[in-house]
């Protein structure tokens, strides 16, 4: 066994070897390597902040060519998809026995017309009475209503683009019998849409004329620009919701009535700090970040959050330009633990 004072000299020999590995100042948390991360400078960004919502495609001027009589179709002037003007002929009914009335009410107008000019140079040299005279001028003047009661009926058989536009499918043909309201073809005006679409009522104060929309459609794989030019002063009692009406224009002609849109309002447009999703460290009610100070260590502070969208969020305070975000690598992190700013 070991003498006493043997015991004594190996345990200082031990104590000697321990000291001689510190140095002074050194302690566990600064003997750590510094830890990996990524960072990201903040910067104020561009943030719009905009309203999902769904919405149907209208022509602006939408009508459908009909007849007001019961009648046979004379001729068809349109071609199917065709650009039509305004007034120009779209279909003739029959009229054969109208343009004969015409031709009768016009001779009688002739005529009432010769008899008044007579009796003006009889009553002149008073030759003949002032009634007989009156009683030419009141057939004229009902020859006139004829005539115009008869070209009512012939228009009434003529019909015309009320519009510019574009002609639809024909629903007759030639010879066949059009009864008062039946369809003969549409007629869309495709050089600009309207678009309806439905947006809840606790977003009423967000929304105003002259909005801007961007319009997506799935069936064209393209993107357009709207603007809104009404919103219903009625609320739905049944949806809570109010139906903003929007306008698109469409030079070529792709957008079709009926086509369903994928829209977004831009509701704000501000300057704001976005930060990743994921830098973003949430505990019940709190959240945090981690950032670099001007020591290159670690520093952790709580921010509040705003408004999110896919990946990204606004953080409304805690957060000053210039700062270097952790975005990678801190989960291991302590408050003062130093860092090595890793490239890419």
């Amino acid at each position: 066994m070991l003498s006493a004072m043997s015991r004594i000299a190996f345990s200082l020999a031990i104590i000697t070897a321990l000291s001689a590995c510190d140095t002074p100042g050194d302690s566990p948390q600064s003997a750590r390597p510094p830890a990996a991360v990524k960072t990201l400078p903040l910067a104020p960004r561009k943030l719009e902040e905009r309203i999902p919502a769904l919405g149907t495609l209208l022509a602006r001027e939408s009508v459908l060519i009909t007849s007001t009589v019961s009648e046979k179709v004379a001729a068809l002037h349109f071609n199917e998809g065709e650009q039509v003007k305004r007034g120009d002929l779209l279909a003739t009914l029959e009229q054969a026995e109208e343009q004969a009335q015409l031709r009768s009410a016009r001779a009688d107008l002739a005529e009432q017309e010769r008899e008044v000019k007579r009796l003006q140079g009889l009553i002149a040299s008073q030759v003949t009475a002032r009634n007989e005279y009156d009683q030419r001028v009141s057939n004229r003047e009902r020859a006139h209503a004829r005539i115009a009661e008869v070209e009512a009926k012939i228009a009434e058989r003529t019909l015309r683009a009320p519009f510019d536009g574009t002609t639809g499918l024909r629903n007759l043909s030639p010879g066949a019998l059009v009864s008062a309201g039946d369809s003969i073809t549409t007629l869309d005006d495709l050089s600009v849409m309207r678009m309806d679409l439905q947006v809840p009522s606790l977003l009423l104060s967000a929304l105003s004329v002259g909005q801007k929309i961007t319009a997506f459609s799935e069936a064209l794989d393209r993107e357009f620009s709207a603007e809104v030019t009404a919103i219903n002063p009625r609320i739905d009692p049944v949806s809570r919701s109010v139906t903003v009406r929007a306008r698109l224009d469409n030079p070529e002609r792709l957008l079709k009535p009926g086509m369903l849109m994928r829209l977004s309002l831009l509701k704000e447009q501000r300057e704001a700090i976005i930060i990743p999703e994921q830098a973003l460290e949430s505990a019940q009610d709190s959240h945090y970040v981690w950032l670099v100070n001007d020591e290159g260590k670690a520093e952790k502070r709580q921010v509040t959050p705003g408004f999110r969208r896919a990946g990204e969020l606004e953080i409304v305070s805690g957060l000053n330009p210039g700062e270097q975000l952790i975005t990678e690598g801190f989960l291991m992190l302590r408050p003062g633990s130093p860092v090595a700013i890793q490239e890419g």
